[in-house]
């Protein structure tokens, strides 16, 4: 069964506990498959980044294999690409924003003979049907799954119980390296993510409204990269910000990010849904130690409620913004409890987990 009931607050004694050693993936040579949008932002490009990182400095042979065709028609190339890098072990992100709904990766699993596929699951419960069929073909070979979150496990292993013995849970990381907290002057209200639909950026323009009648000299900012099936309704946010006076900036890289982050006073996150473990937008926010304004919902995890305060209406995200501005020692002690998660979520206890998973399925 998968690490049932395992919390990203145990992440780090849980690898103590598992951990096969630094070099245990020396030798073992990796295929990376996730694909690229850039220029444009992408969570899981950037999560792909990181982990491979990790992974080479434990010794493994990471090889990052990228057709840049991934419908039906690019299939024998994959088979062919993969292939010839003789992996012992293939490593795929789904979905991704490169894959999009095409369905070659899908075939190409139930195909490919060269290799044990370990497959890290990003989404599941919130997928459509159709997808979730996608996604019941692609795993059907998979030595083992990575899903992100206990309850994405649980929805997997419910609707695919022939799954259950193959499912690992590892929380995800920040896509940014750690960076010192460091706000500037005039003090900033900041909003980190994709601008797109359900991301909360409409209660961030309407929490900078009612915030500007009592802080005037505050300056406040989007950070967002635009998905181009979203092309209309980025055009609509960047004119609701200009006629707000509100800056939106994009196309940064992850340094870039982590700088702006750590300038910023406030962090504000409203989630549609709640905050939990898999917002790479959280994450990435507390491990620039920044203090973060976010939402309760049904996704969120009693240990995330436990390590930072929590807002359930608009009202109280607006006072809690407001709090963070106006007293010192609130801001602080905000600040200490996101460095502590950030500390908790970092990329050496999920990199110890995943050569477990891959040694295992390499063997």
């Amino acid at each position: 069964m998968w690490m049932k009931g395992m919390t990203a607050y145990d992440l780090d004694e849980r690898a103590d506990q598992r951990d096969p050693g630094p070099g245990s993936l020396a030798g073992i040579r990796i295929v990376g498959l996730c694909g690229s949008i850039r220029p444009l932002y992408s969570g899981t490009d950037d999560y792909a980044d990181m982990l491979y990182d990790a992974l080479r400095s434990r010794g493994a042979d990471l090889r990052s294999v990228d057709t840049g065709s991934w419908g039906l028609t690019g299939v024998p190339g994959l088979l062919h690409a993969v292939r010839q890098e003789a992996p012992d072990v293939i490593l795929m992100q789904y979905p991704t924003d490169a894959f999009g709904r095409r369905l070659g990766t899908p075939v190409w699993s139930l195909l490919q003979r060269c290799a044990p596929l370990v497959v890290t699951l990003h989404e599941f419960t919130a997928t459509h049907p159709l997808r979730r069929l996608a996604v019941g073909a692609l795993l059907t070979r998979a030595r083992r799954v990575v899903a992100t979150a206990e309850r994405e496990a649980q929805g997997l292993a419910h609707q695919y119980p022939w799954l259950q013995d193959r499912i690992r849970v590892v929380p995800i990381g920040a896509n940014i390296p750690p960076h010192h907290w460091a706000p500037v002057a005039p003090q900033q209200v900041v909003y980190f993510g994709q601008v797109r639909p359900n991301k909360g950026i409409e209660d961030f323009l309407a929490c900078r409204d009612r915030l500007l009648v009592n802080f005037p000299h505050v300056t406040f900012r989007i950070l967002g990269s635009p998905v181009p099936q979203f092309a209309e309704y980025c055009r609509n946010v960047m004119a609701a910000a200009k006629q707000r006076n509100v800056e939106v900036t994009s196309g940064l890289s992850a340094a870039e990010v982590g700088d702006a982050l750590a300038a910023a006073t406030v962090v504000v996150l409203p989630i549609p849904g709640g905050a939990s473990f898999r917002r790479g937008s959280l994450l990435a926010a507390a491990v620039c130690g920044v203090p973060i304004v976010t939402t309760a919902g049904p996704d969120t995890p009693p240990d995330l409620a436990a390590a930072l305060p929590l807002a359930h209406t608009p009202d109280e995200v607006v006072s809690m913004v407001a709090r963070y501005l106006s007293d010192r020692a609130a801001r602080t002690q905000a600040h200490l409890q996101s460095e502590a998660l950030g500390r908790k979520v970092g990329w050496d206890g999920i990199a110890r987990l995943y050569c477990q998973i891959l040694a295992e399925a390499a063997r």
